[in-house]
């Protein structure tokens, strides 16, 4: 691989080309729907045209992947390695996904404003620039593109009263933690004279923190924490996720979560690897916290959605627990479970929204029971990702936690890996219920005929769960891959 002069405009182009080809995709659907937006068919010219643009960005992100490289002795602001190519990738994937599974979803929803695709581009060039960050500015930068966008997108069915209020809430807590963010950067940066996260990272090898520096930690991490719904910065999720529209969830659950953990990752085992002795205690506890009561609150629910969205502050101390070992198989634990992760939440809510026909809020167990007999592969498709979250042998969600297992005892601890292993066998008690429910439970009496997926649904679930099924039982490639991705995060690129 040859590098990137970055101190070109060329170059800078070329560093940040699949986030300048996604931002000029918005721009062009934004232009788009000025001239058309007045009926549906307007509405599925935008979102074809977006899904265009993430594909045309995923091949200028492969190009990129392919030719460059970090250039040594350069402080980059956005990093040139593999840890945010794989990122990438999944926010790509991920808003790929969310665009597919709503062009029905709004129309049969009767949501009209062409405008939601443009804000999906926009939220995932936000998550491109937040997980690939190597400058505290960048972050924030990210973390705003990202958030402003979500923020609409969260509120965007207007006729219903959980939608605006999960809009409010997020954005109200959302512009808490960014203050929290904003004050750890302006210390960070007054203690080292530097945004840079490698400069930065230099000040701090000693392994000594100044009072100003360990303040400047801790709110960057109270920052990151409240991003991606950590026990006790959860608060806000559960309804969020509930209110918003079904599909918004998904990227929600899974792309906001992942571009928060990628630069969290980045943010540590970068900038503060010699202070592990500071902050590995906190995110221990928060990850305990976070598995068990999480579980707990998820195994309380009535309602489908509500107890997936409970299920999301669960395994965001999962992830927790792999950051914790800061090392570099905690960092390759961390990328494959965030794409597990991803690929079964974004089938759970794809699936939840095509049931729901507009009732997904209210959906319950009780509700899918006879599916099995009704509509088979869709039941099937359903166990199978719902197997997977649990952390079931043969899907990738058990390949995923295997690998936060496996960094958390050879990082030696043997707490949190007994802790994790025992939330997950309580999360069978939410899990398992909706299989017994579709499989053994006889149909309700009057009622009508279980909704067929819509084509585009059906694409994205079946994809989905052959990728789960396929690297649960073949996971040798992905094990080496996020490995070798992992080992570039501990590559210095300012020498």
């Amino acid at each position: 691989m040859s590098p990137i002069d970055t101190t070109s405009p060329l170059g800078v182009t070329l560093a940040l080309l699949p986030e300048v080809v996604l931002s000029l995709t918005a721009l062009g659907v934004l232009l788009v729907n000025a001239w058309r937006h007045e009926t549906a068919a307007d509405s599925r010219l935008a979102g074809w045209l977006s899904l265009a643009g993430v594909g045309a960005s995923l091949v200028a992100l492969a190009w990129l992947a392919g030719t460059a490289s970090d250039t040594a002795g350069i402080p980059q602001m956005v990093a040139l390695d593999g840890f945010r190519y794989v990122g990438n990738c999944i926010f790509l994937l991920a808003a790929a996904a969310t665009i597919l599974l709503s062009l029905d979803y709004l129309e049969r929803e009767e949501i009209r404003g062409p405008e939601y695709y443009t804000l999906i581009l926009l939220a995932t060039a936000g998550m491109m620039l937040l997980g690939g960050a190597n400058d505290l500015i960048m972050v924030f930068l990210g973390l705003e593109v990202m958030s402003v966008a979500a923020y609409v997108l969260a509120a965007y069915d207007r006729r219903s009263p959980f939608s605006a209020e999960a809009g409010l809430k997020y954005f109200l807590i959302g512009a808490f933690a960014s203050g929290f963010l904003l004050y750890g950067i302006a210390l960070v940066y007054g203690s080292t004279g530097t945004t840079n996260l490698v400069m930065a990272g230099t000040f701090f090898e000693t392994g000594e923190l100044s009072v100003m520096a360990a303040l400047g930690l801790c709110l960057l991490l109270i920052g990151f924490l409240f991003k991606v719904s950590v026990v006790p910065f959860h608060m806000w999720a559960p309804d969020v996720y509930d209110g918003a529209p079904t599909p918004v969830t998904g990227l929600m659950a899974t792309g906001i979560k992942a571009a928060g953990f990628l630069a969290l990752t980045r943010l540590l085992f970068v900038t503060f690897p010699a202070n592990a002795e500071l902050w590995q205690p906190v995110l221990g506890i928060l990850a305990i916290l976070t598995m068990v009561a999480g579980n707990l609150m998820a195994l309380a629910q009535r309602t489908v959605k509500r107890m997936l969205a409970y299920s999301s502050v669960a395994h965001a101390g999962y992830i927790l627990a792999a950051v914790w070992s800061g090392t570099r198989l905690g960092a390759g634990a961390v990328l494959a479970y965030l794409l597990a992760y991803s690929l079964t939440s974004l089938a759970a809510f794809g699936l939840l929204g095509a049931l729901g026909r507009g009732g997904e809020r209210d959906l319950t167990a009780d509700d899918l029971a006879g599916l099995a007999r009704a509509r088979p592969w869709t039941a099937a498709a359903f166990s199978v990702v719902l197997l997977s979250l649990l952390g079931f042998p043969g899907t990738f969600g058990f390949i995923g936690k295997w690998m936060i297992l496996s960094s958390l005892v050879v990082a030696g601890q043997w707490l949190i890996p007994v802790v994790l292993v025992l939330a997950s066998a309580v999360s069978a008690g939410y899990y398992l219920p909706v299989i017994m429910a579709m499989y053994m439970k006889p149909a309700p009496a009057g009622a009508g005929d279980a909704p067929r997926l819509p084509r585009a649904t059906v694409v994205v679930v079946a994809v989905i769960v052959a990728a789960l099924l396929v690297i649960g039982v073949w996971p040798a490639p992905l094990l080496s891959g996020t490995l070798n991705v992992a080992s570039s995060l501990f590559e210095r690129a300012f020498q």
